[in-house]
């Protein structure tokens, strides 16, 4: 393990060298240790928390691995052809046909107040597939003809770089660029798919997606550069950060909100990328 990697060092280097500046000024107070040390411990805390989080996931997925054939509900077919499929195409359509195309709105709706405008510049979901640890057939409804539910895993490799540039608003940043490294990322829930087929081509109208519930969702972002302490440990940042996901998830992907994937205006000769709309009840917005 490189020292890159060992972020929680970076925490450790920078109260220590806080403190010897305090020191130095003549400034230093008790309480000055005492919330260093409160800080360490809150990024510990983090840090256990993420580490068991991964742990779990391992299990999870070698559990899944040896799973007896003769079980009805394994996926091991699945998660097999997702592996062989992923690097050559499927990669390249989740992050750059239908991510892309939903992230500018997503992050535009929920950026801070301190952020005029956003943007993706880049986005890799690396070398690693999803994992998917089970499947069930729901009764089908008047709207889908098919509804599964899918146990979704997906923990990136090092190898995902995601930038995004955000402009800050004059009044706070003087209309200054920053650049956010995403390195990592962590998806765990329950994924429902309702599938509308049609009696020509494409035989598939359109795809419903969304979580059945909020799902788990943590992200290692570094700012300015690709290594770097990652700012979703720090203590506050975190805790609010976590809560902007929980209610962005809440409010555009956990049942019943859900991406709609339209393949009949997608396989038209006039489109150009996968149509998307982003429902909640009743309405919904659609681009492409």
């Amino acid at each position: 393990m490189v020292l890159t990697e060992i972020s929680i060092i970076h925490h450790v280097v920078i109260v220590l060298v806080l403190l010897w500046l305090i020191n130095a000024y003549s400034f230093c107070h008790p309480i000055a240790y005492f919330v260093s040390l409160i800080y360490l411990f809150q990024v510990n805390e983090r840090y256990l928390m993420r580490l068991r989080r991964k742990l779990q996931h391992e299990e999870r997925k070698e559990a899944n691995l040896n799973r007896v054939q003769w079980n009805s509900e394994t996926v091991r077919w699945l998660n097999k052809a997702v592996e062989k499929i992923w690097p050559v195409c499927m990669e390249e359509i989740v992050s750059q046909k239908i991510l892309l195309s939903i992230i500018p709105w997503f992050v535009d709706r929920y950026k801070p107040w301190t952020v005029k405008k956003a943007v993706v510049q880049h986005l890799y979901l690396g070398r690693t597939p999803p994992t998917f640890t089970n499947m069930r057939v729901h009764q089908s409804t008047d709207d889908d003809h098919l509804v599964l539910e899918l146990g979704l895993n997906f923990l990136t490799a090092d190898d995902m770089n995601a930038i995004l540039t955000a402009k800050l608003r004059k009044s706070l940043g003087f209309g200054m660029l920053a650049k956010m490294h995403l390195t990592g990322m962590h998806v765990e829930g329950k994924v429902l798919i309702g599938v509308k087929f049609l009696h020509k081509w494409p035989f598939v109208g359109r795809l419903r997606i969304c979580f059945a519930e909020p799902p788990y969702f943590q992200m290692t972002v570094k700012p300015i550069f690709h290594h770097g302490v990652d700012v979703t440990e720090v203590p506050g940042i975190s805790g609010w950060l976590d809560k902007l996901l929980a209610i962005a998830f809440e409010e555009t992907l956990v049942d019943p909100n859900m991406m709609v994937v339209d393949f009949e205006k997608f396989v038209s000769p006039n489109a150009r990328n996968l149509v998307l709309c982003g429902c909640q009840g009743a309405y919904c917005l659609c681009q492409s």
